[in-house]
Order: C-alpha cells, then structure tokens, then sequence
C-alpha cells in the first residue's frame, strides 16, 4: 500500500487505524492481565509493568495522531517512537508485543515510501530479534530453582484456567489476523471507489473540454475569419452594383476583395501555425496587426505594447482579444486616435486599449459577439477584461493576465 493510496482516502485511514490500533493494545493488554485475576495471592506489580502501562499510555495518545498528512520527517519520528516503545518492553518485561509491532509496521505502509517500509521492516526486525535474544538468554540464566518452581507452579493451575489461557493465546492471533485482513478489504474496496469516481471525472472532464473547444473555435471563427469574410461579401456585393455603371470602381473594389481573400488565408494559416508552433512572437504579430491601420492619414495608432516570454495559449488568446478590439474600433467607433499600452507587474500584465471615438452605453445588453469572445478569451487564461466606455468620449478596454510562475 503506498502513499498515494493513503493520500486518496485520508479522511477514513486514520479513523480505521485508530479502531484497529485500539484492538491490537487491547490483545496484550488482556493476555497481560490474565496471570494477574487468577493468582489467588495477589500479584505483585513490577517496575517493568509500570514500564509497559506507561507506554500503553503514549500509544493510546499516538493513536489520536497518526500523521498521515504531516511532513515526512515526522512520519518516520511517529513510527521509530513507538518501534523504541516496544523494543523497551521487550528489555524490561515479559510482556510480549509481538502483534503490536506488526502493527506498526502495517502503519508505516501508510506513511512512507515502498522502500523505506522494507528498509523500515528489516531494520526493526534486526534490532527486535537482538533485544528477544538478549531476553531469553537472561531468562535461561537464571538460578534452576527459579525455573522449577515457575514450572510446578504452571502445572498447579486448574485445567480450566489453563484451557482459558490456551483459548486467550489463539483468540487473540485470530483477532489480530482478521484485523489486518478486515484492514487490507476496506482499503482495496475504498480503492475500487475512488477509481470508479475518478474514471467518471475523466468523461466529464472530457465533455466539458469539448464544449471549451467548440465555443474556442466558434471564437476564432468569428474573430479571425469572420470580420474579413464580411468585408470581402460587402466588396463583392459593391463590384455586382457597379459592374454596369462605374467599371473603375467595380475593379478596385474587386482588387479590394482580391486582398479581403488573401488576408482570409493569412488568418487560417495563423490560427494554424499559431496552434502548432512555440515560435509565435505575440509583439511582432500585434505590430503587423496595427500596420494596415496606420497606413490611413485620419487615424493615429500608438503602440506601447512591450509583452514578456507568455505561454503560447496566452499569446493566442491575447492576439485574438487585441484584433478583435482593433476590429470593433475600425468598424464602430469612428476614432481619430488609438492607443495600446501596457504594464507588467511581478504577478500578472495589464494590456489598455483606447480610442477617442463615439463610444457607447456599457449599461446596454450587447448585440454581437465580439465583446462577449473578448471576455471569454480572457477568462480562457486565467484574466479578467473591464470596458469603461462614455457615449461620445471614447472607450477604454483593460485586460488583466496573471503571470506564470
């Protein structure tokens, strides 16, 4: 079991680890207690008991602790205290642990790596046999008397307690065998669980990136295509008037839809190249952007924009907002004046648009596209578009990106 498994079902591991934990100190402690109910003399409680009932103690606190979700310098501190525990125990008492410190080897799948739950088994199990050694062989050297009258003292023992201890032995092995497995079930079912909700997030994950990129490429279809398609229908629309009556105007307006083609094709091959390449240079594409602009004597651009290294789905999106702005204030706003600036802060960029033309009511529904593709693309990456606009007194537009780290 790793880590990752234990991170999916946090929640629920360490309330199952308690209840368990709870099980596997109740074992010894009742296997314990049971030479001392029936010694009919009473029995004499010895400074290793007192030992072993303190560090019963410090595990029923650690059980209200288990760091499951703490750094890792602290999961192995929680398991190597009570691994020492249990190895004092063993030096100072007969009282065997054995089931205990299966346990917390069992915990340590939870909180470490694969490897270091092995190295964590070996090197515990090393030290463990040492400090069972080191008890027997103390347990052996002592005088032959002492051990002859432990041994009568076994065999004066009623048949019915002996039978009771016998029953106490194998039932505990059996409850704590059925513990671990009862254990492993709930973790492989929790697991099925999350895997069956996982796999159910993936398709909706899948379905709603689909939607994302049918409204992404209705977006690009309108902002990159659309506005030049329109013009060419209108300048096609102009030649078929004036075929019959000015036959110099019908030829520059269709020179003009011979151009609204050509520059239908750039855009395709843009979005295209732009999807493709990592090259795409968001500054030089904007300039060659605002060039046609220029050219007209009645208007003014001023570009100000100085754009960082942006991922390149940023760049795209960017692009697209910044034409589409252009596009609205070449076809609506009748400005004299268009200016595009920006200002890059250590956690995000702010791109201005502003024009001094005719403006409009920001309070009004709005009846295109185009504004609404503007803020959508926005949101895409991450940002936020404000439109501060006054009938007559021009529009200001503010893009908001947050940077990458």
């Amino acid at each position: 079991m790793t880590q990752t498994t234990a991170s999916t079902n946090g929640s629920s591991i360490p309330k199952i680890l308690r209840c368990l934990d709870w099980i596997f100190l109740g074992i010894p402690l009742l296997r314990a207690l049971f030479p001392i109910l029936y010694k009919p003399l009473g029995y004499e409680i010895s400074s290793g008991d007192y030992v072993v009932l303190c560090i019963f103690v410090l595990f029923f606190i650690l059980s209200f602790k288990f760091p499951i979700d703490r750094p890792l310098w602290q999961k192995r501190a929680y398991l190597w205290i009570e691994i020492f525990a249990l190895l004092v125990t063993r030096v100072f008492s007969d009282w065997g642990l054995d089931l205990l410190l299966w346990f917390v080897l069992v915990k340590s799948c939870f909180l470490l790596s694969r490897r270091e739950v092995i190295l964590t088994a070996i090197t515990s199990g090393i030290i463990w046999q040492t400090a069972v050694a080191h008890h027997f062989i103390s347990y052996i050297s002592r005088p032959l008397a002492d051990v002859q009258a432990e041994i009568v003292e076994i065999y004066q023992m009623p048949p019915s307690l002996r039978a009771a201890d016998f029953i106490l032995n194998s039932t505990s092995i059996f409850i704590a065998a059925n513990s671990l497995l009862i254990l492993l079930c709930l973790i492989i079912v929790s697991e099925r669980k999350s895997r069956q909700r996982e796999a159910a997030l993936t398709r909706e994950v899948e379905l709603l990136a689909a939607d994302l990129e049918r409204n992404r490429i209705a977006r690009d279809i309108h902002d990159s295509i659309g506005h030049t398609l329109t013009s060419l229908d209108v300048q096609l629309e102009l030649a078929q008037r004036l075929y019959e009556i000015n036959t110099e105007q019908a030829r520059q307006a269709l020179d003009t839809s011979k151009m609204l083609s050509g520059q239908s094709l750039q855009e395709i091959r843009r979005a295209v190249a732009t999807l493709r390449e990592e090259s795409f240079d968001l500054n030089t594409a904007i300039a060659r952007l605002i060039a046609p602009l220029k050219s007209n004597s009645n208007l003014t651009v001023t570009n100000q924009l100085n754009l960082p290294k942006l991922p390149l789905q940023t760049r795209h999106q960017l692009y697209c907002i910044i034409k589409e702005g252009l596009e609205n204030i070449r076809r609506h706003a009748q400005a004299s004046a268009i200016s595009l600036r920006s200002q890059t802060a250590p956690t995000d960029i702010v791109i201005h648009i502003e024009d001094n033309g005719t403006g409009f009511n920001t309070t009004l529904p709005a009846t295109g596209f185009g504004l609404r593709g503007m803020r959508e693309r926005s949101q895409s990456i991450g940002g936020a578009m404000q439109i501060d606009s006054t009938p007559g007194k021009g529009t200001h537009i503010q893009i908001t990106v947050p940077l990458s780290d």
